[in-house]
């Protein structure tokens, strides 16, 4: 009698606490962020014209640049296609890049001007692409005559 009631009670602890961690942990996996981004590069381009401008970023050191990370970090940003275009000529063409903790990598194809393109993307290209010269007068440029045609 002593053991049925203790394997009674075992068992009613053990729904007890399955039934209380299952709700607790869905709350979690619903309002946690699923991949936090470590890395951002944008790569611009403009059709029929040569060359490009590469814009990156790895960590955070201000705000801007921890607001880029936390977009490309979002739901919205994670849910985007692989590619926003049209076929407009002469346009600029935005590839954006996100790295993220797990080693995961996210890639999006813009095409400047594509209707319907997410906001989510587009201020995330708008930010890199204005992002002010990192301030490192610690860091000397000098280099010697006739570099690096010695």
């Amino acid at each position: 009698m002593v053991m049925k009631r203790f394997l009674l009670s075992t068992a009613a602890l053990l729904v007890g606490l399955v039934g209380a961690a299952v709700p607790a942990a869905a709350a979690t996996e619903k309002t946690a962020t699923p991949k936090q981004a470590v890395a951002v590069a944008v790569t611009r381009t403009a059709r029929g014209e040569g060359g490009q401008s590469v814009f990156s970023l790895v960590g955070s050191s201000n705000r801007q640049q921890a607001q880029v990370l936390r977009l490309a970090s979002t739901r919205e940003f994670l849910a985007l296609r692989p590619k926003y275009s049209d076929s407009t000529p002469g346009r600029y063409t935005y590839v954006v890049e996100a790295g993220y903790r797990d080693s995961t990598k996210k890639r999006v194809t813009v095409v400047d001007g594509t209707a319907g393109t997410p906001k989510v993307v587009l201020e995330v290209i708008r930010l890199m692409t204005t992002m002010p010269e990192p301030n490192m007068p610690d860091i000397p440029a000098n280099f010697p005559p006739g570099f690096p045609f010695d």
